[in-house]
């Protein structure tokens, strides 16, 4: 996927509303590779069992995936989550957003 598709976390608005099935990519994990481009972690938003007050951010890469780096707080009574929530929960600095993917 190329990179211009992924939007920084900065640029998101705060009322953006985060849905189960975005993707998050955190780049500068600390993987040995050789392109810096491939340092990164891709992360998918999704509901928790029996939950409904909270969405979990699921690691996909290999190795490392179903790891939780954290949870965000859903916007209730709604399904979805807050750009402002995701923004304090994950950090501004080398975060992008893939919407509807």
């Amino acid at each position: 996927m190329e990179r211009s598709d992924w939007i920084p976390l900065r640029n998101i608005n705060d009322d953006k509303k985060i849905w189960a099935g975005t993707k998050v990519r955190l780049y500068n994990v600390g993987l040995n590779v050789i392109d810096k481009a491939d340092d990164y972690y891709d992360y998918l938003v999704s509901f928790i069992y029996d939950n409904v007050e909270y969405l979990q951010l699921t690691n996909l890469s290999q190795g490392e995936a179903g790891n939780i780096i954290c949870v965000i707080k859903k916007d209730t009574p709604n399904h979805y989550a807050l750009g402002k929530t995701l923004k304090e929960m994950m950090g501004l600095e080398y975060t992008f957003v893939l919407f509807g993917s």
